[in-house]
């Protein structure tokens, strides 16, 4: 796997033995590990191209089947008291097989269908048991610019009050989970070029967005939000 893969692996984890942690980290370590075929694999689904997506799938299956070998039975100590653990992997694994037979018999839309819950029945899991990885803060700047974009397909009146504020509202939180991220990014990923170049960027086009607001400017807010989704996508590729 390449190196690029395991660098979003960032646990927080607070007064823990270092026992726990260290068994901690390596489940995080082993997810990461099959989360990252499945980025590619989601990638490829979503362009139409199902063989990519079904090679990606296997090591997928192979790395998500090892994290279910060593832990179902046996969960991580920030998951043992988790009633849900062993159904959540479990549901996991049957989505990754269904999103594996879709690949392999060709339908890419299918496979995206079949793939789409694991992320966030991964953050779920996470969440429930107050753990926090890289992968959480990146999974909240996307989230937070999908609610922006939605200004990409309705242009917002510059004459409604409210939907000006709504903007500015979505814009903030927007600019905010991406500081956020580039605060919290891990030493490898925080001296990655690539993911410095995207962090600028984003930030510096999401902000040329105040301008549009106060110039009342609806083409250069849609040419905007155009610019950076290419890049809030590499972001989770690469880094989620």
């Amino acid at each position: 796997m390449t190196g690029w893969l395991r660098r979003g692996v960032f646990v927080l984890m607070l007064a823990v033995a270092p026992g726990a942690a260290a068994d901690g980290d390596a489940f995080q370590s082993a997810v990461a590990g099959a989360y990252g075929h499945y980025r590619e694999a989601v990638f490829y689904a979503k362009r139409g191209n199902a063989m990519s997506a079904a090679f990606e799938l296997d090591g997928m299956a192979a790395a998500w089947q090892a994290v279910v070998t060593k832990y179902r039975a046996a969960p991580p100590a920030a998951y043992a008291k988790d009633k849900r653990w062993q159904a959540s992997l479990d549901d996991i694994t049957r989505r990754v097989g269904a999103g594996r037979d879709a690949a392999t018999a060709g339908d890419a839309r299918a496979t995206s269908k079949a793939l789409a819950p694991v992320r966030g029945l991964l953050a779920e899991l996470r969440r429930r048991n107050g753990v926090v990885v890289f992968s959480d803060h990146v999974e909240a700047a996307n989230k937070a610019f999908k609610s922006l974009f939605h200004f990409r397909r309705s242009p917002p009146d510059f004459a409604d009050a409210a939907q000006v504020k709504d903007l500015r509202a979505r814009l903030a939180a927007v600019i905010k989970a991406y500081e956020n991220c580039r605060d919290q990014a891990p030493p490898g990923t925080a001296g990655d070029e690539q993911f410095q170049r995207l962090i600028k960027d984003s930030l510096f086009y999401l902000n040329r967005i105040w301008v549009a607001i106060d110039e009342k400017n609806q083409v250069n807010v849609v040419n905007i939000l155009r610019r950076v989704v290419s890049s809030d996508e590499i972001l989770w590729l690469r880094f989620g």
